[in-house]
C-alpha cells in the first residue's frame, strides 16, 4: 500500500519554498517501503521520511490524526512526538536530518 501525501505535507514544501524563493524541494511516495515520502532537492533524494510498520500500515501523522480524531487530539499527538524526539539533531555534518524533515513536513 503507497502512503497517500497529504495536503498538509505538499502545503508544508510549498510553504518552504515560497520562504526560500525558491522551487528546490518537493516530495513523492517513497521507494523505500519502510518510508511513507522522499523529499527531494531538485532531482535527488535528500531525506526518506514518516516510518511503515511491518505489514505496510503508515504510522499516523498530524495531518491523518487531524482527519480521523480532530484537532485537539491531532495538536496532543504533535506535543508527543515533538518531546520523543526532541533531542535529535536537526543538522549533521552540515546536513539537514531526516528528523528535520519529518518534523517539518509531518508534523
Amino acid at each position: 500500500m503507497v502512503y497517500k501525501i497529504t495536503d498538509y505535507s505538499k502545503n508544508k514544501i510549498k510553504e518552504l519554498n515560497d520562504k526560500l524563493k525558491t522551487d528546490a524541494f518537493s516530495i513523492k511516495p517513497s521507494k523505500d517501503k519502510s518510508k511513507k515520502i522522499d523529499v527531494f532537492m531538485f532531482d535527488k533524494v535528500i531525506a526518506s521520511i514518516g516510518a511503515i510498520k511491518p505489514g505496510g500500515i503508515a504510522y499516523l501523522d498530524y495531518p491523518n490524526y487531524l482527519k480521523i480524531r480532530g484537532e485537539e487530539y491531532a495538536n496532543r499527538r504533535k506535543k508527543l512526538y515533538y518531546e520523543r524526539h526532541a533531542n535529535e539533531p536537526t543538522i549533521t555534518d552540515g546536513e539537514v536530518t531526516n528528523s528535520w524533515w519529518a518534523k517539518y513536513v509531518l508534523w
